[in-house]
């Protein structure tokens, strides 16, 4: 008891450290832009990611349509891409106040960096602690902090859906989740475990897409495909192919990318199914309990290949592989171990290969070798997705062929 209260202390001096100098660094716009650039970071204003949404809550009290663009659309922050329920809460909270926004801006860092440290505490396998502290240091990492990307408010009810004891919490963190930005649907296998669990989490996601769905029409409207080497995602490699195809008259062009894009992520798709379903047994067996490292891997693999598939992708949404991490690293394969712990710690990392002109050789084969190393992630992720599915997936073959 004495040393978790010492691992407490450890958490919050570190969470209060780091998340007290980044705010007081955000304080003087020279220093920040200084600071980020040391660190080859693009900065802008402060946590612009997450101060844009009182931009978009302006024109909707301006009478305009947010997810449409208006005489008054700023030149980055001109449609919203999240569900509208983001614009509820920073009217609910007075979040275009500047204290009230900086106090939240302190506790979602705190609390972020907080369940960093509880990572590094919680897992037993030193490679594990060791990448989350790469991870840390990530470029991945610091853009995400810089941004205050809502991806890490989501990384956090994630998490605690994973940790939590009881249906309810799950329940509440996991929703929480799937209705501040669509993606977390895709760690819904949390709840394999129990199958009723999973039907009435299933019931309340497939509802509140369903009502949704026009917003949903426009977020997919207004995302951005983005052909960096820094992102990944079908859509971000279908984006590419057809830049470099229209820079040099290939064949992919305005009248068939739609229909390019979508065969992408098509065989992607489909390869991803076959990789799992091949490695799961649906002969019949008993389902033991499901452990929290196998319940961390199916959220963090499974939204690595859901956004994979479906998606284009800054790469700060990488840091949900942190949680792949024991399942993978226990893998008795060593050489295995090694090859995902090394294109975990380039990818975190993908920003620094970004720069240079994007349609000359050196640029090509920089992307090439990362986007590789993010094909590698997702089949090992779409290996492991189908061994630990494969658990407590029951199906009786008897019966089948009976009827």
């Amino acid at each position: 008891m004495k040393f978790s209260k010492k691992e407490f202390f450890y958490k919050i001096i570190f969470s209060l450290f780091i998340s007290f100098f980044v705010f007081f660094l955000s304080k003087s716009n020279i220093a920040w832009l200084e600071f980020w650039g040391f660190l080859r970071i693009p900065a802008s204003d402060p946590f612009s990611d997450f101060k844009a949404l009182n931009i978009f809550l302006k024109y909707k009290e301006l009478g305009f349509n947010p997810y449409l663009a208006n005489p008054y659309s700023d030149t980055v922050h001109s449609v919203l891409i999240y569900p509208s329920i983001w614009l509820y809460i920073f009217d609910y909270l007075n979040l275009n106040k500047p204290l009230n926004l900086e106090i939240v801006i302190l506790l979602i860092t705190f609390i972020y960096l907080f369940v960093l440290a509880d990572m590094f505490y919680r897992f037993k396998n030193k490679y594990c602690k060791y990448l989350i502290v790469f991870f840390l240091f990530s470029t991945s990492n610091f853009l995400l902090i810089e941004r205050l990307n809502i991806e890490m408010i989501l990384f956090c009810l994630v998490y605690f859906a994973i940790i939590s004891r009881n249906f309810l919490n799950q329940f509440i963190f996991y929703n929480s989740a799937l209705i501040l930005k669509i993606f977390p649907l895709f760690s819904i296998f949390i709840f394999i475990e129990k199958k009723k669990q999973l039907l009435i989490v299933l019931i309340f996601s497939i509802l509140y897409l369903l009502i949704i769905r026009e917003e949903i029409a426009l977020i997919k409207t207004n995302i951005i495909e983005y052909a960096l080497i820094f992102a990944y995602g079908a859509l971000s490699i279908s984006k590419a192919i057809y830049l470099y195809s229209t820079k040099f008259n290939f064949f992919i062009n305005d009248d068939n990318y739609f229909i390019f894009k979508n065969l992408i992520s098509f065989v992607i798709g489909l390869s991803a199914i076959i990789i799992i379903t091949s490695n799961i047994n649906f002969q019949d067996k008993i389902i033991k309990s499901i452990s929290n490292n196998e319940k961390m891997f199916l959220a963090g693999a499974g939204i690595y290949i859901g956004t994979f598939i479906t998606s284009a992708n800054i790469d700060y949404r990488l840091v949900f592989l942190l949680f792949t991490l024991p399942i993978i690293l226990d893998y008795e394969k060593q050489s295995l171990k090694i090859l995902y712990m090394i294109c975990l710690i380039v990818c975190f990392n993908s920003l620094i290969f970004e720069g240079g002109d994007s349609y000359s050789f050196i640029y090509f084969i920089k992307a090439s070798v990362i986007y590789l190393l993010k094909f590698i992630i997702f089949f090992i992720n779409c290996y492991f997705f189908g061994k630990i599915l494969s658990k407590f997936v029951n199906i009786n073959i008897n019966l089948l062929r009976k009827t």
